[in-house]
């Protein structure tokens, strides 16, 4: 199973199978309802591996995701279109979109001795619009 993630914006992201080693999907739900609550919100919690391209070979997008991650409130960039597929078998089992999704925590540890590279990355849709999250499967082949 892998996983690709797309971010559109100013500084596009492209996450293939090889960088994205996990996903989480939440559907945030109050905890003290005693009925279904309307006060629901959705996020995901992504995280991969950094490649660094020596020689700008190839583009480093986990560039543009530390970028995003420090965009003020302010700024219409700060809301992104999220969409994380699920792949197995070659084939998209599963489809994530957050349309308007914000940066909550982003972090990148790096380690000296290893020369590896990790990131986290978790985002939530803004909760006025957590109607418009899209939860797609069942592709045909």
């Amino acid at each position: 199973m892998g996983f690709r993630v797309t971010i559109d914006g100013s500084g596009p992201v492209n996450l293939t199978e090889e960088c994205v080693t996990s996903v989480d999907f939440f559907s945030e739900i109050p905890t003290d309802s005693n009925a279904r609550a309307t006060d629901n919100g959705t996020a995901l919690k992504i995280r991969g591996k950094l490649l660094f391209s020596l020689n700008a070979e190839a583009e480093d997008t986990t560039l543009n995701l530390a970028k995003w991650s420090v965009v003020p409130s302010e700024s219409a960039d700060a809301y992104r279109n999220v969409k994380v597929e699920v792949v197995a078998s070659s084939q998209v089992v599963r489809q994530y979109t957050l349309p308007n999704a914000f940066v909550m925590e982003y972090e990148e540890e790096l380690d000296d001795e290893t020369g590896v590279g990790e990131f986290y990355l978790h985002v939530k849709q803004k909760k006025d619009l957590t109607k418009l999250t899209s939860i797609e499967g069942g592709f045909s082949a």
